[in-house]
């Protein structure tokens, strides 16, 4: 460092000018350095991985599809965890999800059984109870979603799911199917109830369905819809393919865990259908499930539904139908699904 050929000892312009290069090389790679932090930063908060929002009596985990914690397998979103203060155990596989994306269908065999746990999601918080996750067009139904999740005192998830179909080529018989799976962690009965008729009570009741094995009656469509869907023989999304004789009179149905109950509740009949399985998470864990399904869809065009989760202590059936008639069915996190939207 100290010879004759040191930089910080050569004289004249040449060591001022070497002195000035090294001085600003130092404050390039510092430049340099800080926008390298920015950048994974940015491609970080790309998606949040998992988001906790705690609200009323509710704790709720929404996760895309990368695998997070000690359980939580990659391939689940949705609703990683959801627990009320009077029950800590999750009411969700914790392995799995709720309000799982799980498939795409058009009627003919999937290639890609479960394509929306394979493609990327986003997720990101935009607002105190609020996330939206998103995925962009999947690669062989080129669908796109947009799921609004929001935390609701004292004990609600209200949800907005919108899709657009990008292509036809995947839908060849006139509609687009999507399938949504809640994985229930190890509940005493396995039913899901629900107002509807029978073959032999044409009346509306409370019906309790069960499906004795994996893909035996397990979709259940609403008063006056009949199955003309298109499914080819080999179409293996089989819960969506195989159908009871109940015809559910309103859109919402229950099921018991602990000594809570778990509703779901749609704004509409049309397009939406329940299924079920008794073994969907599991031996002991069933899947209490639905599809949404649109008709004569156009490309580009958003089609939506909204949900709502009541997730409470269990005291008289009554209340069932009292949640779901208290239930505005208002679209939630209007602004701020649109400003997710803007920022992408």
């Amino acid at each position: 460092m100290h010879g004759k050929g040191s930089l910080f000892h050569q004289g004249g312009k040449a060591s001022a000018l070497t002195v000035a290069v090294i001085a600003h090389g130092i404050m390039l790679s510092a430049c340099m350095a800080e926008e390298k932090s920015q950048g994974q930063n940015q491609q970080d908060s790309a998606s949040a991985g998992h988001v906790t929002i705690s609200a009323g009596d509710l704790a709720v985990t929404f996760a895309d599809n990368s695998a997070f914690g000690e359980h939580h397998r990659a391939g689940y979103n949705g609703i990683a965890s959801l627990q009320h203060k009077r029950e800590s155990e999750n009411v969700f596989v914790p392995l799995y999800a709720g309000f799982n994306l799980e498939h795409i269908f058009g009627g003919d065999r999937l290639e890609r059984l479960f394509e929306p746990r394979q493609h990327p999601m986003t997720l990101r918080k935009v607002s105190e109870r609020s996330v939206v996750l998103h995925q962009s067009p999947t690669p062989l139904s080129s669908v796109e979603s947009t799921i609004t999740f929001t935390v609701m005192p004292p004990h609600y998830v209200d949800i907005h799911c919108e899709v657009v179909a990008h292509k036809k080529d995947f839908f060849k018989h006139g509609y687009l199917g999507t399938f949504w799976a809640s994985y229930i962690n190890a509940p005493e009965r396995k039913h899901i109830y629900f107002l509807g008729t029978e073959p032999g009570n044409k009346k509306p009741h409370w019906i309790s369905a069960f499906s004795e094995k994996h893909g035996s009656e397990s979709t259940h469509l609403p008063l006056g819809e009949k199955q003309n869907l298109f499914f080819g023989e080999d179409f293996n999304a089989t819960l969506a393919s195989h159908f009871s004789e109940y015809r559910f009179s309103q859109p919402f149905f229950y099921g018991r865990f602990r000594n809570m109950v778990l509703i779901f509740m749609f704004n509409r009949s049309d397009g939406i259908r329940f299924s079920q399985s008794p073994t969907g998470g599991g031996a002991k864990n069933p899947a209490w499930d639905f599809q949404f399904i649109v008709r004569n869809f156009e490309l580009g065009k958003p089609y939506s539904f909204n949900a709502r989760l009541a997730y409470r202590p269990f005291t008289r059936g009554e209340e069932v139908g009292e949640e779901f008639a208290d239930w505005p069915r208002s679209r939630p996190g209007q602004s701020q699904e649109r400003t997710a939207r803007d920022q992408r």
